[in-house]
């Protein structure tokens, strides 16, 4: 005996692309928040085709979008799911958490569904704040270390410069003439530590001969004008005297 087979109703073709454009058109034209019925993107869904065939091409059934595992309410409960909203930080690191519209207009009356997702909000503030308090902590620390750095590079560069005018002095006030400089560096070849610290304490070796030459020529010229400073007011009472007054008292 030959079974007969069973012919089943044809599977409704469809583009499942047009099927979440006609769904994601509805929401932002029509439902933009809450939740999407299906009988109402039913009725849409024609006029849609009557006014926007390049949008939707063809009608379905009242099933295809009403009927649990149907392609049309599929493409309904997923745009009903709780959107999330994605935040990154300054370190590149996502975080999703819901969207706080979708939540309240899904479970408004809801309150133990609402306060489940509501939670994960809350505790992502506490988080955030507790973060933000530790980097202006952290914030704070470095902005203290880095004035204590900068105050002890300003008295390593008062020390040295102190360390260099005493050095110009040794060597402007011990210097004996004809005794060229260098022979004061190389004093019998027994110490180049001398060498190696001067090199160390100067960007160049010949930093030293150089800045020891400008620093013994402002001496003498500070020597120099000492010695000739001749003051204003003798030079101007000088001017104003007579022969009277160079012979005033001797008669």
């Amino acid at each position: 005996m030959n079974k007969k087979k069973k012919k089943g109703r044809p599977a409704t073709e469809y583009d499942e692309k047009e099927i979440y454009v006609i769904v994601n058109h509805y929401r932002k034209n029509v439902k933009p928040q809450g939740d999407i019925k299906y009988l109402q993107l039913y009725h849409y869904h024609l006029k849609l085709h009557k006014e926007h065939p390049e949008i939707c091409s063809r009608t379905y059934s009242e099933d295809f979008w009403r009927k649990k595992g149907q392609p049309g309410r599929k493409a309904i409960d997923t745009s009903n799911e709780i959107r999330t909203v994605t935040l990154v930080d300054g370190n590149e690191n996502k975080k999703d958490i819901p969207n706080v519209v979708d939540v309240v207009n899904k479970y408004l009356k809801d309150s133990g569904r609402l306060i489940k997702h509501l939670v994960p909000l809350e505790n992502e503030v506490r988080r955030s704040i507790q973060k933000e308090r530790e980097l202006k902590q952290k914030n704070e620390d470095l902005e203290k270390k880095l004035v204590q750095v900068r105050e002890e590079k300003r008295e390593l560069r008062e020390q040295i410069q102190a360390l260099k005018e005493s050095m110009f002095k040794l060597f402007h006030y011990s210097d004996k003439d004809g005794t060229p400089l260098q022979n004061l560096l190389d004093i019998n070849n027994k110490n180049k530590r001398i060498k190696r610290a001067l090199e160390e304490a100067f960007s160049k070796p010949q930093d030293f001969y150089t800045e020891l030459e400008v620093f013994q020529q402002r001496t003498t010229n500070e020597i120099t004008k000492k010695d000739n400073v001749v003051s204003l007011n003798n030079a101007e009472d000088k001017t104003k005297r007579t022969i009277a007054d160079d012979f005033e008292g001797r008669f």
